[in-house]
């Protein structure tokens, strides 16, 4: 291929669906990835069987975003309903819990526009008073650190306002890729022109220099020998740490010089910390008794408080999720240590006995996203001044460097796949524009 007329850092569906759009305009595309394979936190394993692919990064399809739907219908892929019943685990006393995003809506009732930006960690300490029941305030704590994967007390008041006006307006259903997500990763690829886009694999960026009119990376190939790659322009889709550690950190990608603004832009967003176990059986031993055929079963202050089945799947599969700071002490330890952890959570549970349940055990997949160094975290969520952060780091710098990925998609669109898949193509449009 002839000198690339644009760099894109990273092979997820942002730096996919930027390339996409750039190559649709004729431009000559390369894209620089870290990892052995496409799709950054799309991560879907395939196994042998009738069972469905393994989802370790996204799994779910949440609401209705017209985008992503319309990139799944035109990969001719499957989008299964998730059955939304929800119920204690035999394990579990004090059912019903109260409805966490109901108790929130009370909390952030005022406009987002006129809410006070502050840490969700202290308006939780302010206002118990408006939340009625005991345990009321456990329930929105946990809803806010597993689903958001947040440390309450880095969660702004207005971002999280953001995010939840997002649900309401897209809708908050759970859908699932029959195929898996990969399936849509690789459609993407597929579809892209080989003689306008380049894929590099195993390809680490070390640093990106600039002026304006010229991005040169220093990246690290497979064969070891350091080199530069140069174009006129560069959609970088890397994760925030990568972007926020110290240059001299193993795993930072410095931007020389830093563009003004980012550093405080950057420091307003965070990267939470999640943890999923998916652990096949030999049998769906949950389907017994009173509530059988669960879809998403609750317990309470267990490492792994959340499972959910495969449905409409009847695979024997059990995913375990958890996040905030009980993900966090479990990131960087070994595959047998949180195995272990899961299952003890999935006994409490279920009332089961943790020794049983690993007898019926057959196999357990897990990715430490955390301790990933191109990742260093499960997905992003807003600090105090996240909003006007976000928008300051959509802006071109000079019309030559230029941002996207899940963690800078505006309006309440953080942290998802369409998030990720708009901010990618908002960025090519940007970067078109200042041609």
């Amino acid at each position: 291929m002839r000198a690339a007329d644009a760099l894109v850092v990273g092979a997820g569906l942002a730096g996919l669906a930027a390339a996409e759009r750039l190559a649709a305009a004729g431009r000559r595309v390369v894209i620089v990835e870290a990892r052995d394979r496409t799709g950054g936190r799309i991560h879907t394993v395939e196994r042998p069987g009738p069972d469905p692919p393994v989802e370790l990064g996204a799994e779910f399809v949440h609401g209705h975003s017209a985008e992503l739907l319309e990139l799944i219908r035109a990969a001719d892929l499957t989008l299964e309903d998730v059955p939304e019943r929800h119920q204690p685990g035999p394990g579990v006393a004090g059912w019903p819990h109260p409805d966490p995003r109901a108790l929130l809506a009370r909390l952030l009732r005022r406009p987002s526009e006129a809410l006070p930006d502050r840490p969700v960690a202290e308006l939780l300490r302010e206002l118990p008073g408006e939340l009625g029941r005991s345990g009321d305030l456990e329930a929105v704590a946990g809803y806010l650190q597993g689903f958001h994967a947040a440390d309450l007390a880095l969660l702004g008041t207005r971002a999280l306002a953001e995010n939840e006006a997002a649900e309401d307006a897209e809708g908050d259903e759970p859908h699932r890729l029959r195929e898996g997500y990969g399936a849509l990763v690789r459609w993407l690829v597929d579809r892209l022109d080989p003689g306008l886009v380049e894929i590099r694999l195993r390809t680490v960026v070390r640093a990106v220099r600039w002026r304006e009119g010229e991005v040169r990376l220093e990246v690290r190939p497979p064969d070891g020998a350091t080199s530069d790659i140069v174009a006129p322009r560069a959609i970088l889709t890397l994760p925030l740490p990568m972007l926020r550690r110290p240059p001299d950190d193993p795993g930072a990608v410095p931007v020389d010089p830093a563009p003004a603004g980012w550093p405080a832009a950057l420091a307003a967003l965070h990267r939470g910390a999640a943890e999923r176990i998916v652990l096949r059986f030999d049998e769906r031993w949950w389907m017994s008794g009173p509530g059988a055929n669960p879809g998403f079963v609750h317990g309470t202050s267990e490492p792994f408080p959340v499972w959910w089945t495969s449905l409409p799947s009847l695979a024997p599969v059990l995913t375990g999720w958890t996040g905030g700071p009980r993900a966090a002490a479990l990131a960087g330890h070994g595959m047998e240590t949180v195995l272990r952890a899961a299952l003890e959570s999935l006994a409490s549970v279920f009332a089961r006995d943790a020794a049983g349940l690993r007898s019926l055990l057959r196999s357990a997949d897990r990715h430490d996203w955390t301790a990933d160094p191109f990742s260093g975290g499960a997905y992003s969520y807003g600090g105090v001044g996240a909003i006007e952060a976000r928008a300051a780091l959509a802006r071109p710098v000079a019309g030559t460097l230029f941002l996207a990925g899940e963690a800078v998609a505006e309006r309440g669109r953080n942290g998802t796949v369409h998030g990720a898949l708009a901010s990618g193509r908002e960025a090519a449009a940007r970067l078109l524009g200042q041609e």
